[in-house]
């Protein structure tokens, strides 16, 4: 799992964060991923999401990826 997370999203204080948050969120979903590589990558609204907001993006992204 790679991540792409540019400084449009923000400072580095900040895009860490969202690097930390999203590991979390995919590890504790990796069961639903089909085995493979994946670049993970953000826009500049991600910055402002809620902890519950990031888990259904991330939840929407999966499914969009099975469904692939």
């Amino acid at each position: 799992m790679g991540y792409a997370i540019g400084r449009n999203v923000g400072g580095a204080v900040l895009r860490n964060r969202i690097r930390r948050q999203m590991r979390s969120l995919l590890e504790a979903r990796s069961d639903q991923l089909p085995a493979g590589w994946y670049l993970v990558g953000a826009q500049p609204r991600v910055g402002t999401m809620s902890w519950m907001e990031l888990g259904t993006t991330v939840d929407q992204l999966i499914a969009k990826v099975v469904v692939s």
